[in-house]
């Protein structure tokens, strides 16, 4: 993937030349360069493409998502990621993904209630959204609220194929022979949240049982998350990773 996307990364560039405007060359530049653990050059490629196109959902998302990533290498500017987020979603407010990653900034920054409201927005959105059932039971479960239609979103979430959607058909594009980058693994970036996702879709992969008290155990680890990433944004170090790999947010 590096290796891809460091040769379409040159090609990008070179296309600029040509049509410094061109839209899908800075969005997919800008996507290469955060591949390529550019983060700077990646945000200034994203933020090009708002000056050319001030309502391009898929620039505002792609910000939000570098700026609201719990890796260490990328900046955390969570009041900026909001309100990228937010614009995405009133460009866009058909797309499940600006909700979703809206829900885990307010969740991060205290604002819990309104993060609920999102991820159960998300979740009216598109039902068979695994994050957004999981976390908006969270979000229920830890205010003590009941969370029995919540275990049963995620219950069905888990049968089938759905994941978050993000801006495909804005920033990524089906046809791989329409461009020079490798299809993008997730317009979302990593989610806040991604580790206890990733251990209940590794959970529903080897066909272990899902309810609430299964469930449970990964709320409780999820407010750990919670705590030790709000610590992060205020400026503490970020958060160990587990030791298996948590993936992207699905595209």
């Amino acid at each position: 993937m590096r290796r891809d996307c460091a040769a379409a990364a040159g090609l990008y560039e070179q296309a600029l030349a040509l049509d410094p405007r061109h839209e899908d060359s800075l969005y997919y530049l800008g996507q290469c360069r955060r591949e390529l653990s550019e983060p700077a050059a990646a945000r200034a490629a994203f933020e090009r493409l708002l000056d050319v196109n001030p309502q391009s959902s898929r620039a505002h998302l792609a910000l939000g998502a570098l700026l609201a990533s719990p890796e260490a290498r990328e900046p955390m500017d969570l009041a900026t990621a909001e309100g990228h987020f937010r614009r995405a979603h009133a460009i866009n407010g058909e797309e499940t993904g600006p909700v979703l990653r809206l829900g885990e900034v307010l969740l991060v920054t205290g604002r819990k209630r309104e993060a609920g409201e999102a991820f159960e927005a998300a979740l009216r959105t598109n039902p068979r959204s695994i994050e957004a059932a999981f976390l908006a039971g969270y979000v229920a479960w830890d205010r003590g609220r009941d969370v029995a239609r919540f275990v049963a979103a995620v219950v069905r979430a888990a049968k089938v194929e759905a994941p978050v959607k993000g801006v495909l058909n804005e920033g990524d594009r089906r046809d791989a022979k329409r461009v020079a980058a490798p299809p993008l693994e997730s317009p979302l970036g990593r989610l806040l949240f991604g580790e206890e996702l990733a251990a209940l879709r590794a959970r529903t992969a080897a066909g272990q049982a899902i309810d609430e008290s299964s469930l449970a155990g990964l709320w409780r680890e999820t407010r750990r998350l919670e705590r030790r990433l709000a610590m992060a944004a205020a400026g503490g170090a970020r958060p160990a990773a587990r030791a298996s790999t948590s993936p992207r947010g699905p595209a």
